[in-house]
């Protein structure tokens, strides 16, 4: 084995490049390639890695000093911008806080909310004219939290109002409130809709309601049917929902339960998503203490995994992401799509994240801060992070792989390097594991690979990190 250092500091990249071709060609590669080879012999569905490094694929990036990061903002807002873009608008408000979630905030309070909705507002106001924002379309926005649907109406109106008022909506603009079951009663609806809402985002997770209420949701299994069918039945938006699949206590049957009762109602669209217990988490406490049975581990969740694709492909629908399916073309999943490719994504709210220029950056998360902020006229970031060298190829992996394939070839050519030759080896080995298909230049992953695909995406972007360097030909990805 040879030490890749000893080849970083001899000969020049052409060289560089031959010595790399061949020791691929004699099977022996820098040391550290096979760190993130799968284990092959195994069944690569259960098996192909001991654990997922984390909820999505990162992609690094320098962090900018608080001082300066509000300079640089200042900076990117004045520069227009292209290409697709998203908006988020962040509700930080719950109710109740739910064992699972390891992004809790402050519990709702109705008068701290309203005095809340009004500082969203003149956020987005103090931004309209810049162009970052006014110079292009937004092509969605997504008003996620914390629990959005438990701001009172008039104060949902507001908000919406304000988003079309002061940002460019395009005229088929993807427009989504998150919402839960309880409390999204009519009037809710009612000024969501009036607001210009076109999709309902509701976090079910289960329709078993022991299992739901032992995890902190309110609502009964009719509770939500009913709901859900109401929400349905205005029929002047699209309406999905997430279920979690690793639940503790949660059996296969339950999930195949789960999976029926969404296919009975009728509505748009479903994220079936994957358990994460957060450390620190009140659910790992629980876990912990043994007030929760475990949570499923890794076999037992690649298991529902497959049992969820299987349940959804006889139901006929359409596969728009490694976690998302829609039942018809009203169904779009725009937002959760472009926000992990290449567009911008503008942000408003305590807490909410976006993307201008690939400078990824977050809003102050405290609440009086934040407000505090917008009412003297400041934009209240609080952390931002300069764009990593491969940011275009690593959101370019991130965007593939999030649809089960990747034309390597072209990321290739749209980065200027050989990406066939320098992910080779380890796409052969993951290839002979069973985790993808390789044709052609196209990557498309197994059924395997579409539930290992975080770790497939974070490897592939650590690998050229590591060792890309070795064979680079040209130039340095842009």
């Amino acid at each position: 084995m040879k030490d890749p250092a000893a080849l970083e500091n001899g000969p020049s990249s052409g060289t560089k490049m031959e010595m790399y071709s061949r020791l691929i060609a004699n099977g022996d590669a820098p040391v550290g390639v096979e760190a993130y080879f799968a284990r092959e012999g195994v069944d690569p569905l259960r098996h192909a890695f001991e654990r997922k490094p984390s909820v999505h694929a990162g992609m690094g990036g320098m962090p900018i000093a608080t001082a300066e990061a509000a300079r640089k903002l200042e900076s990117l807002r004045q520069m227009p911008r292209s290409g697709k873009t998203a908006a988020y608008i962040h509700i930080p408000f719950c109710r109740t806080h739910c064992l699972y979630c390891g992004f809790f905030n402050r519990r709702h309070d109705p008068e701290l909310a309203s005095a809340y909705a009004r500082s969203v507002v003149a956020e987005l106001a103090m931004c309209a004219d810049d162009p970052a924002v006014n110079s292009g379309p937004v092509h969605c926005l997504y008003i996620g939290g914390g629990t959005p649907s438990d701001l009172e109406p008039e104060d949902l109106a507001a908000i919406l109002r304000a988003a079309r008022r002061y940002m460019p909506l395009a005229n088929d603009c993807e427009i989504t409130v998150e919402a839960r079951v309880h409390g999204f009663d009519d009037d809710r609806i009612e000024a969501c809709l009036a607001g210009g809402a076109n999709r309902f985002s509701l976090g079910v997770q289960s329709f078993g309601t022991a299992l739901r209420q032992q995890l902190g949701r309110l609502a009964s299994r009719d509770e939500i049917v009913e709901r859900l069918t109401r929400l349905a039945s205005y029929d002047q938006a699209a309406v999905v929902i997430d279920l979690i699949y690793g639940l503790p206590g949660q059996t296969l049957r339950d999930w195949e339960e789960d999976i029926a009762t969404f296919l009975e109602i009728g509505i748009d669209g479903v994220d079936l998503y994957q358990l994460n217990v957060f450390k620190g988490s009140p659910l790992m406490t629980a876990i912990e203490r043994g007030s929760l049975p475990k949570a499923a581990d890794v076999p037992e969740q690649a298991e529902m995994f497959a049992r969820g694709v299987e349940l959804m492909r006889a139901a006929r629908f359409s596969r728009l992401s490694i976690s998302h399916w829609g039942r018809s073309t009203r169904e779009r999943n725009l937002y959760n799509l472009l926000v992990k490719g290449r567009g911008h994504c503008l942000a408003a709210g305590a807490g909410a994240g976006g993307n201008l220029f690939d400078h990824f950056m977050f809003n102050d998360n405290d609440v009086e801060r934040y407000m505090a902020a917008v009412a003297a006229g400041e934009k209240p970031v609080a952390m931002m992070a300069a764009p990593p060298k491969d940011v275009w190829l690593n959101k370019g992996i991130t965007a593939g792989l999030e649809r089960l394939s990747l034309d390597l070839r072209s990321l290739g050519r749209d980065v200027g390097r050989d990406l066939e030759q320098v992910y080779g080896r380890l796409l052969a080995q993951w290839e002979s594991a069973g985790l993808l298909r390789q044709t052609d230049g196209w990557i498309e992953l197994t059924l395997a690979g579409q539930f290992w695909e975080v770790n497939l995406a974070q490897f592939m972007i650590d690998f050229f990190k590591r060792f890309g360097a070795l064979t680079e030909d040209t130039h340095a990805v842009q």
